[in-house]
């Protein structure tokens, strides 16, 4: 069918969740409807058709060989003839490559009816679970911020931290769904850190996931509280308030808290990187000897005894290879390893520390008094 013989479509062949003028709700009734839901609406732009997304049965459509490539952002109406046919055709099976437009105009669509009743929002988000999962929509702006949107309004912390683990979601909305993660109280787990690095680029490669445990614990060791939920305290009331969010529909206005917990996380992540990655002395290295810099009296005493962890072997044989090391009986006649250190050997400490800290029989002395592990940490205070 040519544009000169361009026909109007017959209501059977549009494709499911499409809206359809004139049988769906209106927009601006969706959006009187859309009570009780975890976001503030902002209401229509005046100069914006009622829905610009939705599926015009008055309008031609025409098969063409090739149509062109549309505009990112026109409106169903925007569309020839040949668009038309060829955005409808696509919309049966949307996880095949499309042109911008077309995937923008389908997510719009689909944005609308995470707005309306339980069924064809449990509709729009399971399709929007499947096209985040596709090849082609991998890392899509309009699909990430869309399936964000539909797990937020259904408050599914741990469905929200199961998509982010695949690493399919847009980068960089990935600080704002830690902050989502943080206010529905889904802590951050080791899966979820290694995807963490990987979409802020702060590691070379993910380690592996016993590793990525015990990054996890040394994280939460330093900041002395779940890493999420100490991003989220950090933030002012203005950060955490709501804000517009990114829709793929040019008609729908809504806000929503956006805490971003990039800026506080990132460089606690870099210091237990950093720590993590220092290199161990070797039996021949000397020690450490510019005492310029700190206290020649100043010394830290890490105690531990033996441990069912897989990194104990690793570790004691770390500690014997350093010049403090010592071995001593308990008062219970139990043997603990003992490795003094000073100041500008600290380099040293945080690499054993990493795997020992959290040990049940792990202490840790600063001239004699201890300390807490929560207060054990890069340039903490209580090291001074």
């Amino acid at each position: 069918m040519t544009a000169k013989t361009a026909a109007v479509l017959p209501r059977q062949s549009v494709p499911a969740l499409l809206r359809v003028v004139g049988e769906s709700a209106p927009l601006a009734e969706v959006l009187d409807r859309a009570d009780g839901l975890p976001i503030t609406l902002l209401g229509q732009p005046d100069h914006e058709p009622d829905d610009v997304a939705a599926v015009d049965l008055s309008l031609h459509v025409a098969r063409t060989a090739q149509p062109d490539v549309p505009a990112t952002g026109v409106a169903y109406s925007g569309l020839t003839p040949g668009q038309r046919r060829a955005f409808l055709e696509w919309a049966n099976d949307p996880a095949a490559p499309a042109p911008p437009a077309y995937r923008r105009l389908y997510i719009a669509n689909l944005e609308v009816h995470l707005l309306t009743d339980a069924d064809l929002r449990e509709q729009a988000t399971a399709r929007l679970v499947q096209l985040a999962a596709a090849p082609t929509w991998r890392r899509d702006p309009w699909c990430s911020y869309a399936l964000h949107l539909a797990l937020w309004l259904a408050q599914q912390g741990s469905q929200l931290a199961a998509w982010l683990r695949t690493g399919a979601a847009d980068p960089t909305l990935f600080g704002i769904s830690l902050g989502h993660l943080a206010l529905l109280q889904t802590p951050l787990d080791a899966p979820l850190l290694g995807t963490l690095l990987e979409a802020w680029k702060l590691a070379p490669s993910v380690p592996a996931p016993d590793l990525l445990k015990l990054r996890l614990s040394s994280l939460a060791a330093t900041l002395g509280a779940e890493p999420l939920a100490y991003g989220l305290a950090a933030l002012s009331d203005e950060a955490r308030a709501p804000r517009p969010w990114r829709t793929a529909h040019r008609g729908l206005r809504l806000a929503l808290p956006q805490p971003d917990l990039r800026p506080v996380l990132e460089q606690p992540l870099r210091d237990m990187l950093a720590v993590a990655t220092q290199p161990v002395p070797s039996p021949t290295e000397p020690a450490d000897t510019d005492d310029t810099v700190a206290d020649p009296g100043w010394n830290l005493i890490l105690e531990f005894g033996h441990s069912r962890s897989e990194f104990f072997d690793d570790v004691l044989s770390l500690s014997r290879r350093l010049p403090g090391y010592s071995q001593i009986l308990d008062e219970n006649r139990r043997v603990v390893y003992r490795v003094t250190f000073r100041k500008a050997e600290l380099r040293r400490f945080w690499r054993i520390w990493e795997y020992a800290q959290s040990w049940s029989s792990t202490r840790v002395y600063v001239n004699g008094q201890e300390l807490e592990p929560w207060k054990v940490w890069p340039y903490s205070q209580y090291l001074q």
